[in-house]
């Protein structure tokens, strides 16, 4: 028999039932921590309640309010489920617990009876909401009717959560953005000190420039720091010396840019820091914070919970970019076993993550590095184990699997892993699918893997960005979204099986060497667009400073084999890429004066057809024209209507989306002159 982990809150559950004890339940609500539970929320201070979106209405679902709150969270570092965060017992306080304050944003239905019982976190990106943007085609807040854009995660009935989970982020009250509050770690009383690692890329001319620091330097005195500058991330350093630089204050340094590094330079500046912060109760805060609130219990305060009367029957976790690294890390250090050993989340989409996990429950921690081609080489995040599956490391021996630990106590959730054509460029992500020796692997019978091919990062929004080369990719991912959302509540909630995997794999000959060969790449230089190299990956020696690759254990990256027009042929191909008008690619390159010929951050590329076959001789284009694809308009959106309907038989694309492509593929102007 499993031992409860919270017999206290057993004990509440039953008082809880009988509405004429209510007395009864306030007071075992406020029993000490020393109930067994890894944590106790022993606040949750609601701030504001009031309508979303000007009271607009969502369908049957109806009006919404949105709910702000900041929760105390009391945290016993003694608790095997809490042993591996580090520096947490050196923040407890005098009682032996760590307390924490994390911000709660909450958008649920006012009338509950009209709830779907679906509770979706969306894991804050940098304390932004994205999932409102990226899912719903809204804003990233929820003042004004409009800001909901196609309104579909609330016309579904679902409740929508934001719990504050990095440490670096302020909290805060407005719940604009979410944030946290966390202690200050010491060693008996004194600061601790250590040895802490910053770079930054200017990416903009100039003589002088600043460089933050993400923990107050223990001295201001030059000599305990040293500066450095690199070109590539593989050159080796030029340092600069103490008369170019000095300390603006404690958390910033100022530097005169030597003569013969473009503004794509590395800076990067080692040094001694003061009070390290224990960013992985950020890892424990959606735990705590979520397993609290799916009780529907008060606080230990006593106060009511603003979802008593909205029980899940399913909740689903979605990660976007930053925030699908960090579930990617989360799942792995065992965070989804909740206090009584039940899941967390039953559902868990980790999108544009890459193979990359997060720099969180680190000493020195900076939840917001990532490391692309020319950035953040140096920072740990992208270390073995990459897939869902265990394996053994080719390069290093390990043997380990992000569902290792919670496939061991039953606590794994089912997982999409859904990432863009540029994760596979700047995040490795065949490395997801793949040993690290370039051969494919079994994925566990809970986890599916889509592309969604020939995408950027994210959709651009604007057609150039002023580091890269070409202009940047268009193509669309939003029905996805809202497709695998919906597919993941089936399969979570009602066991209804999700669309097999998409993704390329060796052994289709789909995942391949990054040449123009393997790839058959057409020659696009005459247009100004050339092959890149992928991101590259070693084993680094991460209790360096700065961390040390070994160039002589490299991982195999994989790239997705591309058709004659240059775009993905594995993966999800929405119309964009399967009835194309241009060329997309999840990878773009850096520009002269910005470390020229590098990825250039996380942008495609976009290079339209020619009008006609005159167009495409002229320019000297080997791809097909437009006019020499479709002889008519009507035969362009036929097949665009055909790829729809197959998506849509498919799981993969909406009946609305459905109709919103058509209407939008009419529209296009790139089909103007098409009789």
């Amino acid at each position: 028999m499993k031992r409860l982990a919270t017999p206290v809150w057993g004990l509440c559950g039953r008082i809880a039932i009988m509405a004429a004890l209510l007395a009864a339940l306030v007071g075992c609500a406020q029993l000490p921590t020393s109930s067994g539970a890894p944590a106790v929320v022993e606040q949750l201070l609601v701030r504001e309640r009031q309508p979303a979106f000007a009271g607009r209405a969502f369908g049957d679902a109806g009006p919404y309010e949105r709910v702000v709150a900041q929760a105390q969270v009391a945290l016993d570092p003694s608790h095997p489920a809490n042993r591996g965060i580090v520096d947490a017992a050196a923040a407890a306080s005098a009682d032996g617990k760590v307390r924490y304050q994390a911000d709660v944003v909450i958008l649920r239905p006012r009338d509950s009876a009209k709830s779907s019982g679906t509770w979706v976190l969306d894991v804050a990106n940098r304390g932004r909401k994205l999932m409102l943007e990226i899912v719903n085609g809204g804003s990233l807040q929820t003042d004004q009717a409009e800001e909901a854009g196609t309104g579909w995660l609330m016309r579904q009935g679902h409740t929508l959560l934001w719990v504050g989970w990095q440490g670096d982020m302020p909290a805060d009250p407005t719940g604009k953005t979410v944030g946290m509050v966390l202690p200050v770690a010491t060693q008996g009383g004194q600061p601790i000190t250590g040895m802490a690692f910053e770079e930054n890329v200017f990416d903009a001319p100039g003589q002088r420039g600043v460089l933050p620091l993400s923990y107050p330097a223990a001295s201001l005195d030059p000599s305990a720091g040293e500066l450095t500058v690199r070109a590539r991330p593989e050159a080796p350093p030029t340092v600069i010396g103490p008369a170019q630089w000095r300390y603006k204050d404690a958390k910033s340094i100022e530097l005169e840019r030597p003569a013969g590094f473009d503004a794509g330079a590395i800076y990067q500046f080692r040094y001694t820091a003061r009070d390290p912060r224990p960013m992985g109760l950020g890892m424990a805060s959606l735990r705590d914070i979520v397993s609290h609130l799916k009780t529907g219990l008060p606080d230990a305060s006593g106060q009511a919970s603003p979802l008593a009367d909205l029980k899940p029957r399913v909740t689903v976790a979605i990660g976007i970019s930053q925030s699908g690294r960090f579930l990617r890390d989360w799942v792995w250090q065992g965070f989804n076993a909740g206090p009584g050993g039940q899941r967390v989340f039953d559902g868990m989409v980790a999108t544009i993550a890459g193979s990359r996990k997060t720099y969180t429950n680190v000493r020195w921690a900076q939840p917001g590095r990532y490391s692309r081609q020319h950035e953040d080489h140096f920072f740990y995040g992208d270390q073995f184990p990459f897939t869902y599956a265990t394996t053994t490391d080719p390069l290093s021996g390990r043997r380990d699997g992000l569902f290792a630990r919670c496939a061991a106590d039953s606590t794994c959730p089912k997982v999409f892993h859904l990432d863009s054509g540029l994760e596979y460029w700047q995040g490795r992500a065949g490395l997801v699918a793949t040993d690290g020796a370039g051969h494919d692997i079994a994925l566990p019978e809970d986890v599916r893997v889509y592309l969604m091919s020939s995408t950027q990062h994210v959709t651009a929004r604007t057609p150039t960005a002023p580091l890269c080369e070409v202009p940047i990719n268009p193509a669309q991912q939003q029905p996805v979204y809202r497709a695998l959302l919906t597919r993941m509540v089936e399969w979570a909630r009602d066991r209804k099986a999700p669309p097999a995997s998409r993704y390329p794999t060796v052994r289709d000959g789909t995942l391949v060497p990054a040449t123009a060969a393997a790839m058959r790449f057409p020659d696009l230089s005459p247009l100004g667009m050339t092959l890149p190299a992928p991101n590259a990956l070693a084993v680094t020696d991460h209790g360096a400073m700065p961390a040390r690759p070994d160039p002589a254990r490299t991982y195999t990256v994989l790239v997705p084999r591309t058709d004659a027009d240059g775009n993905d042929e594995a993966g999800i191909r929405l119309p964009d890429i399967a009835v194309p008008l241009a060329t997309y690619t999840g990878w773009n390159r850096r520009k002269t004066g910005f470390a020229p010929g590098q990825l250039c951050g996380l942008d495609g590329s976009y290079l339209p057809f020619a009008a006609d076959a005159r167009e495409a001789a002229a320019r000297r284009d080997p791809r097909r024209s437009i006019a020499e694809r479709y002889p008519s308009r009507e035969a362009y959106l036929t097949k665009v209507r055909s790829e729809v309907q197959r998506l849509r038989a498919d799981g993969l694309m909406l009946a609305e989306d459905a109709e919103r492509w058509m209407d939008n593929a009419g529209k296009d102007a790139r089909i103007a002159g098409l009789p």
